[in-house]
């Protein structure tokens, strides 16, 4: 089994036992966005709105962002939304509801590193929501999005901080402490290589270098701390410059 089967794997016993990020978009949520009120969760803060301005008529691609949840609202949104996943119980949350609420979302089931299914500036967005920890390397990912994007176009990605990764929980019978050792770049496999769990560590030297290496220029930025202290995410802004 390579890695991304295993990721899809993974993910697919995480939707059957109803991981509370699998929920999907509520009926007040969606009619919400109808009436002019999107609103994409960041944890416990969102999408700021200035960067949904006008998403209405955009086409938008939800990269790995399969679950019923953001794809759904930007339908109701009036966006033309695609959206691509690994995991087929995910995108079966989103053709459900597609279903219920009679909206036209394209369902793609593929890998994030491999966009050659569209054609070079197919989106005015591309949101990724958090899911680059699952893939090695974050680089082709940001050139497939760069090319796949029109000038102009907007990329907002959500991702673990580094830090997420670089430190383990040490109980010392005093309520314990977190204490850095691990190495950035980060592979779960390296640290335990029984577990059938796939997950990776990147660098913000990679998140950001690698978003500009590709043509995208970074114009915001958002942290999410959650109550766990290690659990830091990120919300970048980008626009890809002619």
């Amino acid at each position: 089994m390579n890695i991304f089967e295993q990721v899809e794997k993974n993910i697919n016993n995480l939707v059957e036992n109803n991981v509370y990020w699998s929920a999907c978009a509520t009926t007040e949520e969606m009619q919400r966005a109808r009436e002019g009120r999107l609103s994409i969760k960041f944890f416990d803060k969102e999408v700021p709105t200035d960067w949904l301005k006008g998403i209405k008529g955009k086409k938008v691609l939800c990269l790995a962002g399969a679950g019923g949840l953001q794809a759904p609202l930007l339908a109701c949104a009036g966006a033309e939304v695609t959206v691509l996943d690994l995991s087929e119980k995910m995108l079966e949350k989103d053709q459900r509801i597609a279903e219920q609420e009679q909206l036209s979302i394209r369902i793609e089931k593929g890998n994030m590193c491999d966009l050659s299914r569209f054609a070079d500036g197919s989106f005015d967005y591309i949101l990724n929501p958090t899911s680059l920890m699952y893939v090695p390397d974050v680089k082709p990912v940001f050139r497939e999005v760069s090319r796949v994007l029109k000038v102009g176009g907007i990329f907002i990605m959500m991702a673990p901080n580094p830090i997420n990764y670089l430190c383990d929980f040490v109980e010392d019978g005093k309520g314990g402490y977190y204490k850095a050792v691990n190495r950035m770049p980060y592979c779960s496999s390296d640290h335990d290589s029984m577990s059938d769990w796939v997950e990776y560590g990147h660098t913000m030297e990679d998140y950001i270098g690698g978003q500009i290496e590709c043509g995208l220029v970074i114009t915001g930025y958002v942290e999410c701390q959650l109550e766990d202290i290690t659990e830091l995410h990120f919300l970048t802004r980008a626009v890809k410059q002619g």
